[in-house]
Order: C-alpha cells, then structure tokens, then sequence
C-alpha cells in the first residue's frame, strides 16, 4: 500500500473531525477548512491508488511479454508445420507458386524501368 494512501486517508479523517468540530461550534471558518481537508485527503488516496495500480501493472507486464511471445512461438510453429505439410504434399503446386511470386516480385523491381 502507497504511502500516499495512508496520508490521505488520515488527512480526510482529520477533516471530518474537523467538520464536525466546526458545526458543533458554529465556526464556519473550522467547518470550511475541514471540508477542504477532506477533499485534499480523498486526492491523495486516490492519487496513491493510482500509483499502487500503475506498480501492479509494471510488476505484471514481464508476465504479459513471456506469455505474448509463447503464444507467438506456438502459432508460428503451427503455420510452419501446415505449411510444410502442403508442401510436401504438393510439391509440384509450391513450386510454382513459388515461382510465380518470384516472377511479379522481380517484375515490380526490374519491369518498371
């Protein structure tokens, strides 16, 4: 927990006991600077929630990469296999696709001139 969790919820409990002061005394002035407290300790609560969420989020993003780069290994893995599978099934086929994409590709470079 952030500390500016702890400071802020403090400071909005010192505020409301400080309303409370101010209406049972009938000092506006009292009353006033409690509601301001509080409102300034609710900032710094949720500032610091927002710094333990930030924290929580970096701490968890090596996990996210480990676990976007298996799923990227196994799909390319399964592309290569498939691949491989139609290839030696057809090799007459691959062989001129790929040919024919060898020739629009050296086509686009050489052709245009």
């Amino acid at each position: 927990m952030d500390s500016d969790r702890i400071i802020g919820a403090g400071k909005e409990l010192g505020g409301k006991v400080q309303q409370r002061l101010g209406e049972w005394t009938g000092d506006a002035g009292t009353q006033a600077q409690g509601l301001a407290d509080q409102a300034a300790g609710a900032a710094g609560t949720v500032y610091g929630q927002a710094k333990d969420t930030m924290r929580d989020l970096a701490d968890a993003a090596p996990d996210y990469v480990d676990q976007a780069r298996e799923t990227g290994r196994d799909y390319y893995e399964r592309g290569n296999r498939a691949v491989a599978r139609q290839v030696g099934d057809q090799h007459l086929a691959a062989l001129l696709v790929a040919g024919a994409v060898g020739y629009v590709f050296g086509w686009l470079i050489h052709g245009r001139h």
